[in-house]
């Protein structure tokens, strides 16, 4: 009997137990809710390793006003990328959601969620693709190939924030079903001027397209209709092209270039920022019959930026600027063990104190009173205590290093890299004053040289966010924001026959440390309070670098020089700044891109939280300063540079010359877009070189005769082209050198125009 009632008792227990669980378990079946769920990836789920995947949803709520949580989780990732927001009642609305991809994977599953559970749930399927074969086209494609990734697109299909189209290299726009929205135009833009190659098309779309656009983006004038040059068509397709093309007279801005006939150019090039927009005089259905199409829009539509990467290739040059940026991240305040050293001396100080009383009393015969003990050993252990706290070093540290990008008069593009150290377990709260989005910061190694994998929820287009801190772990994030431009102007001017450079601080903020750069010439400002302005001319005769020092070593070495950086931790400035400012303008071997730049520091950062500060933050201001005005313009020698990315010639270890070998080698000298109008009269060239010049012949290419013209030299280190308005197209200058070559070593070579801008 006894043996019964155990046995029922513990059958009672087990179920009880077992409903215990149920009860507690979460739900595993999809909640009773009123709202469906549509998910779609513009590019059929291609993507590229270390880029953002867009993902759109559409949700239908059919049931009340509610708050629901929409999640993507990556197979064996412990990460999730989070967005939480209202649904009205009775409606349909449309979300994106951006998912970093920093391995290869298969899928993505994404869940909406209520208070009550999970309401549904889909997976995506993901393939990896190449970046220079990630291209999409808004409208009808123009060739039958896959040459772009995805069939046509439409205007819903182009995601709202530069990092949804950080996965394209080139992106075709040929029709539009409706106008982009303003949160497009800026996705746009920034994409642009990160590396992104834009194709406009032309023909009977070419205004709707236009007036689609920020003006930024727009790299002509729409003057009339006319016969367009087919040649560059032709070379590019590898097949002659006899069909007269009709299309639109394009007038390029300033900047921009016009290939072939410049009366009548089949298109125009325009480089925006480390991209380029191609804006086509001609509708691409006129070249629907003709047998070149696959080759011309294949040659055509190829990456503005390319760079390689541990996985692969990227076509946005985060990708470059991010690994440029950990070393200097590894720069974290000192940290030092919490305060045990201090607490021991405080128990000493007690052992000490208490065993002189008891001395005292035993010397004396008298038993000191409990009473006495206690209170003693109260009032000293909080004197103690104290002590040590007020004394103790900080058990936690972060840098935080941020550039604002300017994308146009209106709006910039801001970069956060955060590191985080602590030596307790604890919660940081990050805030931001914009919305952000937020991924882990890979690859960061801390003075310990441990590094923390991020785990948890990302909340995407935030402005806090909590992370949860383990001792000695280093903990990174990377964050990137939309926000207005800060009021600062800043232009070249032609004025008197020289460029005047003008500078205007209507910003809340600070300028420090202010510097317009082009190539190696610097011209300091310094200082720039809010409402202040201030006006210089370039400099007349600045020395040639062949150095081989980077920009941040030119911009550090400079405030050295002048005693304009000091202190007890000026050293750590100087490789924090230094290589920031290398990783943030990102100078590339295979790119010609000298600037101009104007760099600035500014004193609080823009896009920093009130309530999250650090011990240790640098915030820089990059922007491109345009060159505008008409008249005679005397450049001095600087502004005419080597291109030395030309895959023909050899660079120098210094990336600053080019190494000749043999008896000839071309050079080519390139002015900034912003000058290439520029008509010469007369072109000064300097030499620099390893070797002797002395039994070298230069001749200079003729645009007009397409023939190479000879030069009287008396002194080939620095000469003189007269009449130079021949040797002088969109802003290039081709020499040949002929000679013993092998003789030469490494030549680096500039020059300075006088003309006019017409």
């Amino acid at each position: 009997m006894i043996v019964r009632r155990l046995r029922f008792a513990l059958l009672l227990c087990c179920s009880i137990v077992l409903l215990v669980v149920q009860i507690g378990a979460p739900a595993q079946t999809l909640a009773q809710a009123q709202i469906e769920l549509e998910v779609f990836t513009p590019f059929g789920g291609q993507y590229v390793v270390g880029e953002w995947l867009p993902i759109r949803a559409t949700l239908r709520n059919q049931g009340p006003t509610v708050t629901v949580t929409l999640t993507a989780s990556l197979i064996d990732e412990p990460i999730q990328y989070v967005r939480t927001f209202r649904i009205a009642a009775d409606t349909e609305q449309v979300v994106w959601l951006y998912v970093f991809i920093a391995r290869p994977l298969r899928a993505v599953t994404v869940i909406l969620s209520t208070n009550t559970g999970v309401v549904a749930q889909q997976d995506i399927l993901l393939l990896l693709r190449p970046a220079e074969r990630m291209r999409a086209v808004i409208g009808p494609s123009p060739v039958n190939s896959d040459l772009f990734a995805t069939d046509s697109l439409i205007v819903d299909d182009l995601p709202d924030h530069p990092l949804g189209l950080s996965n394209l290299s080139v992106l075709a726009l040929f029709a539009l079903s409706k106008p982009l929205t303003a949160s497009q135009q800026t996705a746009l833009l920034a994409w642009v001027a990160n590396g992104g190659h834009l194709i406009v098309g032309g023909g009977v779309n070419a205004v709707d397209l236009l007036a689609a656009l920020p003006p930024a983006l727009q790299a002509a004038q729409i003057e009339g209709v006319t016969v367009i040059d087919n040649q560059p068509i032709a070379e590019y397709g590898k097949l002659e092209l006899t069909t007269r093309l009709i299309g639109l007279k394009l007038a390029p801005v300033v900047g921009a270039q016009a290939i072939g006939d410049p009366n009548a150019p089949p298109w125009i090039e325009y480089p925006v920022g480390r991209g380029r927009v191609t804006q086509l005089a001609f509708a691409p259905e006129q070249l629907a019959d003709w047998p070149g199409r696959e080759p011309f829009w294949s040659t055509l539509a190829q990456p503005a930026l390319l760079l390689p990467t541990a996985l692969g290739t990227a076509a946005q040059i985060t990708t470059v600027q991010e690994q440029r940026l950990l070393p200097v991240l590894s720069e974290l305040p000192t940290l030092d063990l919490p305060a045990f050293a201090q607490a021991l001396t405080a128990l000493t100080w007690y052992a000490l104190a208490l065993t002189g009383i008891l001395m005292i009393g035993w010397w004396r015969r008298k038993m000191v009173s409990a009473t006495i003990l206690a209170l003693f050993a109260v009032i000293s252990s909080t004197v103690g205590v104290w002590w040590a706290i007020t004394n103790a070093s900080p058990t936690q540290a972060a840098i935080r290093l941020t550039w604002i990008e300017v994308l146009d008069p209106a709006q910039a593009q801001a970069q956060t890299a955060i590191v985080m150290l602590s030596a307790m377990p604890r919660i940081e709260n990050v805030e931001f004053a914009y919305p952000t989005l937020i991924r882990p910061l890979s690859g960061v190694v801390g003075r310990l040289e441990r590094s923390n994998g991020f785990e948890g929820s990302l909340p995407q287009l935030t402005t806090q966010m909590a992370v949860t801190l383990e001792p000695w772990q280093a903990q990174g994030l990377w964050a990137t924001a939309l926000l207005p431009a800060p009021a600062v102007r800043a232009i070249f001017t032609v004025d008197q026959g020289r460029l005047r450079v003008d500078v205007q601080n209507d910003s809340p903020y600070t300028l420090r440390d202010t510097y317009f750069v082009y190539g190696d010439h610097l011209l300091f400002f310094g200082t720039l309070r809010p409402g202040a302005r201030s006006v210089a001319r370039w400099p007349l005769g600045l020395p040639i670098t062949s150095t081989g020092d980077s920009l941040g070593q030119l911009i550090i070495q400079d405030l050295q020089n002048n005693g304009l950086l000091t202190g007890p931790n000026a050293e750590q400035i100087a490789r924090i700044r230094g290589s920031f400012i290398d990783a943030v303008i990102a100078m590339l071997p295979n790119r010609f891109d000298p600037g101009p730049f104007m760099l600035a520091w500014l004193n609080r950062d823009p896009l920093a939280g009130e309530q999250f500060t650090v011990e240790r933050s640098e915030t820089l201001l990059v922007l491109r300063p345009p060159i505008s005005g008409q008249g005679e313009l005397n450049l001095p020698a600087g502004w005419l540079r080597l291109d030395v990315t030309d895959p023909t010639t050899k660079r120098c270890l210094n990336d600053r010359g080019i190494q000749l070998s043999g008896g000839t080698a071309d050079l080519r000298l390139r002015l900034p877009p912003a000058l290439s109008s520029l008509q010469a009269t007369s072109i000064q060239v300097r030499l620099e070189s390893s070797g002797t010049l002395d039994t070298i012949t230069i001749q200079v290419y003729n645009w007009v005769t397409d023939e190479w013209n000879s030069i009287p030299l008396t002194n080939p280190a620095n000469f003189t082209i007269p009449a130079a308005n021949p040797y002088l197209r969109a802003g290039e200058v081709r020499l040949r050198i002929n000679g013993n070559l092998d003789r030469l070593g490494c030549v680096v070579a500039v020059g300075g125009v006088q003309g006019e801008i017409p």
